[in-house]
This record gives structure tokens, C-alpha cells and sequence, in this order.
């Protein structure tokens, strides 16, 4: 017995130092990576600096311009590189769309991508597949003092990805329930979109989105204005005026009929009339009550939500335009989680209204929007103020 229990014994030990010395190899792994690829992130400071500096002289860390000129230098080098809203075209996208085809088809292969988030930030992705998986290690770097400094790194499996047929890979990192950090899902555009859409796309479409209104997500017309809410327009429009901080939050306000209309009428090709009754019109003062939406009770948007992408256009012979747009939501991994037509039409001096929107199709039910508060609800909420 007391031979068996040496042997027992034994066998625990070396079970446990053999425990040990794998904990300790993998550590050493993970340093040796983490080594590397600093080292590689390093060598391409120098050449960086002048793109650093010239954006903070200029105010333009987070412009496109800047973000642009940085994945072109990153580019150069032979790196896959991105931006991190999916604005502007992947470079060096062969190698990612070489890598996918690989782990469609359970081949081992590897690619890395940078995304960069400003001018002095950006997200390295080192990718391997094996088997259909993929295996992922992100770094983080900020530029500080001269160089780039790594403030972040960890190590996952994709819990799930896909490569769609309009070009996005998108890639979970599983999150336990409860989980309140940043998202687990990850969207690549991999194929290049036209420049020209993507231009439509900044002009038109982003200024108003899918946050806090129906403009895109409901059917409506010049005609029939019934699928949206007026107010929720208001705001949008206040923010492309860059007039939105003249009003806080959770207040009600008495707007002349003359500021109100013309604010409405720059974009729409809607009457006095048409206004006064889908809001809150006081004859007596000729003004137009508004009340904007407070942080606490009426403000409550999801805060992973779905963006649009230009995928199309068409010039009609009446002098609109009809893009076709993508809704894509990174977190249900859909490139088209519904899909609508906008009809803009274009006037001189590089303005335009909106004509119209069709929602075409769609996979999913709008459930971020917040509806605003109702009169009884405001008074019970925010009293007279």
C-alpha cells in the first residue's frame, strides 16, 4: 500500500510540475509574440512621425485625410490596413480576401490587419487559420513620446465568423452574459466599395443615419409624411446646421414659425401646413414648441446599432437621385440587415432635399429606436420647465 501511495504521489507531483512547466511555456510564448510584435510596430515609427505631426499642427488626427495617409503608409509596407468605421477602402484587401478563401477551405494560412482608429492610435490583428478556425491576437498601440507604445493585448479564438458575399468578414470574440465591455464583434469591409457611393453615402445618408429617427428605417413621401416623427427630423437637421448646442437637453423651447420652416424647408420640400400637424403649433404666438429629448428618460439608444452604406446609385431624369443603401449591423454579423432606397433631389449651389424612402427589405425589426415622450409623460418626468 504505502508503495502504491509513493507511486500515487508521484504521479501527482509530475502531473503538476508538468502543469507548471506548460503555464510557464505558454507565458514565454506569449512574450515572445508580444516581443515581436512590438518590434515590428517599432520599425515603423520613424517613418511615421511626419504624419503624426503634421496632423496635430493641422487639428486632424481623427479626419479621414489623416486616417487615409496613415493606412497608405502601413500599406506600403505590405500590411492589410482599415480604418475603423469602414469609411474608406481596405488596402493591401487581396491578402485578406486570400486568407478567407484559405479558412473557407480548412487550409492553414495567416494575414495581419492594422486598423486605424486616428492619427495616433491604431489596432494590430495578427490572423491564423487552421481547420476553418481562427485564431486572433490584438494589439493595441498609441503614438507617445516619438514612438508607438503597445497599451493593449490579448489573445482569442473567433467564436464565430463569415465572409459574405458583398465583401465583410465579420468575427465574434465570445463575451460570458453580463459582460459590459466594449463588443465582441468585429466588421472588415474586405471588397472596395465605389468612391462615388461613398461619397453619397457622407453627403447624405450618415448626417442622419439610424440613431433616434425613422428617416430611413420607415416608408414614406413628399405625400404622405406619416412614417416619421417630425421632431426627431428636427434634431438631425439642427446637428447638419451645427446648431444643436444651442439647446440642452430635456428642455422645451418656443421656436419663431419663420427659424423652425426654414430649417424644415432647406431639406424638405414640405409646407407650413403639413408641419403644423404632425407638431405642436401655437397660432396665438406663431411658434412651434420643441422639446429635446433628455439623457434620462427619452435618450435611450442602443449602443451597437446598425450603419448605412451606399452600395448604388441611379440619376434620374428629373434631377433626383436614388442610392441604394445597405444597412449593415456588425452585431447580428449582416451586411444587409434591411436595405432601402433614398430619393434626393439635387438644387443649386450644392443643396438638395429629400425626396423620399423605401425599405425594400429587411431581416430584422427596428428595435433601438426610442419613442419620444408623451405630454403626460413629460410633465410627470421633467415638470414645467
Amino acid at each position: 500500500m504505502k508503495k502504491i501511495w509513493k507511486i500515487f504521489v508521484g504521479v501527482i507531483f509530475l502531473a503538476v510540475c508538468s502543469g507548471c512547466g506548460i503555464k510557464k511555456e505558454q507565458k514565454k510564448t506569449i512574450e515572445d509574440t508580444k516581443e515581436k510584435i512590438y518590434r515590428e510596430c517599432e520599425m515603423l515609427a520613424e517613418g511615421y512621425q511626419s504624419i503624426y505631426e503634421n496632423a496635430v499642427k493641422e487639428n486632424a488626427l481623427y479626419e479621414l485625410s489623416t486616417i487615409q495617409k496613415s493606412m497608405d503608409y502601413f500599406g506600403k509596407y505590405g500590411y492589410a490596413v482599415i480604418d475603423s468605421y469602414n469609411q474608406l477602402d481596405m488596402v493591401q484587401s487581396i491578402k485578406v480576401d486570400d486568407f478567407l478563401k484559405k479558412a473557407e477551405k480548412e487550409k492553414n494560412g495567416k494575414t495581419t490587419i492594422f486598423q486605424v482608429i486616428a492619427g495616433d492610435h491604431f489596432i494590430r490583428y495578427d490572423l491564423k487559420t487552421k481547420q476553418g478556425k481562427i485564431d486572433v491576437e490584438v494589439s493595441s498601440f498609441k503614438w507617445k513620446e516619438d514612438t508607438w507604445q503597445e497599451t493593449y493585448y490579448h489573445e482569442f479564438r473567433a467564436n464565430s465568423w463569415k465572409y459574405t458575399e458583398n465583401g465583410y468578414f465579420f468575427m465574434e470574440e465570445y463575451h460570458p452574459a453580463g459582460y459590459d465591455g466594449p463588443s465582441g464583434y468585429r466588421a472588415f469591409r474586405v471588397v472596395p466599395l465605389n468612391k462615388k457611393c461613398r461619397e453619397l453615402n457622407r453627403k447624405y445618408i450618415l448626417p442622419f443615419g439610424y440613431t433616434l429617427n425613422k428617416l430611413f428605417t420607415s416608408n414614406w413621401s413628399e405625400k404622405n409624411y406619416d412614417g416619421i416623427n417630425f421632431y426627431d427630423v428636427f434634431d438631425r437637421l439642427l446637428s447638419m446646421e451645427e446648431k444643436a448646442d444651442e439647446f440642452k437637453e430635456g428642455k422645451t423651447y418656443e421656436i419663431p414659425k419663420e427659424s423652425f420652416e426654414a430649417i424644415f424647408q432647406k431639406y424638405f420640400n414640405i409646407s407650413a401646413e403639413i408641419l403644423q400637424t404632425g407638431t405642436v403649433f401655437h397660432t396665438e404666438t406663431q411658434t412651434y414648441r420643441y422639446r429635446t429629448r433628455g439623457i434620462v428618460y427619452d435618450f435611450a439608444p442602443t449602443p451597437y446599432i446598425p450603419y448605412p452604406e451606399v452600395v448604388s446609385y441611379i440619376e434620374n431624369q428629373d434631377g433626383t437621385i436614388t442610392l441604394e443603401v445597405n444597412a449593415v449591423w456588425p452585431q447580428k454579423e449582416l451586411d444587409q440587415a434591411f436595405c432601402h432606397s433614398v430619393t434626393i433631389r439635387l438644387l443649386d449651389k450644392d443643396r438638395f432635399q429629400y425626396v423620399s424612402n423605401y425599405v425594400s427589405r429587411s431581416e430584422i425589426e427596428v428595435t433601438w429606436y426610442t419613442e419620444r415622450l408623451s405630454d403626460e409623460k413629460w410633465e410627470e418626468c421633467y415638470g414645467d420647465n
